[in-house]
């Protein structure tokens, strides 16, 4: 098994691991929107970076992380925007290899520090981030959607 960056070749089937996960999460998205923001990470190297979990030649996972600058940090960030591992793939060491390219990449990148969240209904994940040095923040976090 191989963890690389994306390219547009991986697009759509990055698409098709997406949508399983946004109905799994049951998480609403419009179809063009999601394939154009997947073209737009991998092509545009500023916004983030989307890693590619390989089998074989075939894609059985990702991580996608996006780059900002917080003034908690001191500059900047990465946000673990999505991790996904197709379910018969799960408890391989998948998400293990991800998170693990995920921090390596951050840090070249420059990154000062790795932000994520879990989904109330996905706590298992919890034990993979504190084996890798996460540490719980007691917060919520709270979206407005404005387009």
């Amino acid at each position: 098994m191989i963890v690389e960056r994306a390219t547009l070749a991986d697009k759509n089937v990055l698409v098709d691991l997406m949508q399983k996960q946004f109905l799994e999460h049951k998480i609403p998205y419009s179809l063009g929107i999601l394939e154009a923001a997947v073209r737009e990470m991998i092509t545009r190297d500023s916004l983030g970076i989307i890693l590619v979990a390989k089998d074989d030649d075939h894609v059985i996972g990702l991580a996608a992380i996006s780059f900002a600058w917080t003034l908690e940090h001191g500059g900047k960030s990465a946000w673990l925007d999505e991790l996904y591992v197709l379910p018969e793939h799960r408890g391989a060491g998948v998400g293990s290899l991800l998170v693990d390219r995920v921090l390596v990449e951050a840090e070249r990148e420059g990154c000062l520090a790795v932000d994520l969240e879990v989904e109330a209904e996905h706590r298992r994940v919890e034990q993979l981030y504190a084996r890798k040095g996460f540490g719980r923040l007691d917060r919520s976090r709270w979206v407005k959607q404005i387009r």
